[in-house]
């Protein structure tokens, strides 16, 4: 099965293809092609994403990298024309579907429109949550597409497609050796390969989902079955590591750059400074978080260490260790908490955050000492941020999970398809 992924959450343009095996027992696909267009350095100069700056940038994108990965694909596509009579009744659709993207319909009509229409069996979108100005423009261009070529449109929940990632493992022998324990499994650091099968998941499993904009614990019941039974109360941890970043005089994202000097003060161990900020609901009896309140104690630690007359960029690093190892200890303990209370046989880690050295290094240390029976997996760190894979992994595992007698007989229109910001993924019905 043919699938083209697009995902425009947030700040990366990205589109993909793969070709998916058939077989339930034995899930594997190829990456035909897959490109992402990050926007970082548009949204640096204001210290976070601008939804309308994302926006415009999503419009520009679309075409050249769908032109670029049906390029990239075309030797395992095969294409047909469509008969010409229809072509203006078409041209009708895409104007009424993009009628908000002025930009991208005009890119639209003059490189899409009049192509042949590729053997993809199913065309899949980020459908939310993310930001709404972005997710239109996805939605909108995977509408056309759809109107345009006739192929089934479905929506991928984006936190979902974190979960799939994870369950990659390259098909050409070059992954890592598994830990002592045969049921450790780590994804290598430079993923290569264009073939992968997936990882099986033994229910019931756990994810920690972390990112700018998401920090939540979910329970999997099954493939597609979810309950959020930990989120974050204010901020996401992602959001509070570009936000302390800040404060320290660091670019955006701030997640790196936190790292990186985390990683420096544990190389000079300035020990003349002595900082320890709060925990906050760590020992809660719940496995929500909240990381409103640790921000504001490094706001307010600055603040004074600047009246006292210190140099915060030389002890910026000291600073970046004690915030990256408080929100580390915080997410790792309710964590293990959430594998004890349900018995999970498989924990998942996901997200953005997901790339940082020291929260897979302490979960996965934590896991192996107290859990040894339960499989944990982590996502490759050159896929923890937004890409279209993971949108079409998580169709794919949909897919290869709803029997045939399940399987709707009409999949959602292109005519309706809409985006929802505030998606959740305890919301989504276990279909394709």
């Amino acid at each position: 099965m043919k699938i083209l992924a697009i995902e425009t959450s947030c700040d990366e343009t990205a589109i993909a293809i793969i070709d998916g095996a058939r077989e339930k027992r034995k899930p594997r696909f190829d990456i035909l092609a897959q490109v992402v267009a990050s926007q970082i350095a548009v949204h640096r100069p204001w210290g976070g994403v601008v939804p309308n700056l994302a926006k415009r940038e999503h419009q520009k994108n679309l075409v050249p990298l769908l032109l670029q990965v049906l390029k990239e694909a075309q030797k395992d596509l095969r294409f047909k024309k469509d008969n010409p009579r229809m072509y203006e009744s078409k041209i009708l659709n895409l104007k009424s579907i993009l009628e908000r993207e002025p930009e991208l319909l005009e890119q639209f009509q003059k490189h899409i429109s009049k192509l042949p229409r590729p053997d993809i069996d199913s065309i899949v979108v980020t459908q939310g949550p993310g930001l709404e100005p972005a997710l239109w423009v996805g939605v909108n261009f995977a509408r056309a597409l759809s109107a345009l070529w006739g192929i089934p449109l479905v929506g991928i929940n984006h936190m979902e497609g974190h979960i799939a990632i994870a369950l990659l493992q390259e098909s050409n022998g070059n992954r890592k050796a598994q830990s002592s324990n045969p049921k450790k499994i780590i994804k290598p650091k430079k993923p290569k390969a264009t073939s992968y099968t997936l990882n099986a998941v033994r229910y019931p499993a756990i994810a920690l989902l972390v990112s700018g904009g998401h920090t939540e614990i979910v329970l999997i019941k099954k493939t597609g079955v979810y309950e959020i039974v930990g989120e974050t109360r204010d901020d996401a941890v992602g959001e509070a590591f570009d936000k302390v970043a800040l404060m320290l005089g660091l670019s955006y994202p701030g997640g790196p750059e936190i790292s990186r000097e985390a990683e420096h003060e544990s190389r000079i161990m300035n020990h003349e400074l002595r900082i320890k900020l709060p925990r906050p609901m760590m020992n809660s009896k719940d496995l929500d978080f909240s990381f409103s309140g640790l921000k504001t104690a490094v706001l307010y630690l600055v603040r004074d260490l600047k009246n006292q007359g210190a140099d915060i960029k030389k002890i910026r690093p000291t600073i970046a260790r004690e915030f990256q190892d408080a929100a580390v200890e915080v997410l790792t303990k309710k964590t293990l908490r959430a594998i004890k209370d349900y018995k999970a046989r498989t924990f998942i880690l996901g997200g953005g955050v997901a790339a940082n050295k020291a929260l897979r290094g302490r979960l996965s240390q934590e896991i192996e000492q107290n859990f040894p029976r339960t499989t944990y997996y982590l996502p490759p760190p050159t896929l923890t941020g937004d890409n279209a894979l993971m949108i079409a992994t998580a169709a794919y595992l949909h897919e290869l999970a709803t029997p045939k007698s399940k399987k709707p007989k009409q999949l959602p229109s292109w005519k309706t398809m809409r985006p929802e910001a505030n998606l959740r993924i305890d919301t989504l019905p276990n279909r394709l």
